[in-house]
């Protein structure tokens, strides 16, 4: 029997730490988010850049949310930091369940509120 044969024991230390999953780029996130909150004082943006950033705020999410669950057993369960942690991991999967509607102006609704969303995880991740 090698080593390639024997089950890897589970590890307490994050995935990210690990090698499991990449580290996160904050800072491309956040350009993300500030992407799809700017204003726009004239129009809104074209159907195509709508899309383009809600698919990208999306991939954002669902790596956040991959980190902030293997960090999910930091906190001490009924303290408020715990409670904040909880929230927030509920509020990114509620907001990823949800589609974008029909029509042009629900779907930049749905971009911001995801934009939003991406930005509180992004702080929280980055304490």
């Amino acid at each position: 029997m090698n080593a390639a044969d024997c089950p890897r024991p589970p590890s307490r230390l994050p995935a990210l730490m690990t090698g499991d999953i990449p580290p996160l780029d904050l800072v491309t996130i956040r350009a993300t988010a500030r992407r799809a909150l700017t204003e726009r004082p004239q129009a809104m943006p074209r159907a195509e850049e709508i899309r383009e950033i809600t698919l990208t705020l999306r991939g954002h999410l669902e790596l956040m949310l991959t980190e902030a669950r293997e960090r999910d057993g930091q906190f001490e369960p009924g303290t408020t930091q715990w409670y904040r942690w909880t929230a927030l991991i509920e509020r990114t999967r509620a907001e990823l369940d949800i589609g974008s509607g029909n029509g042009l102006y629900s779907a930049f609704a749905h971009m911001q509120a995801l934009a939003r969303t991406t930005n509180s995880l992004a702080d929280l991740l980055d304490e």
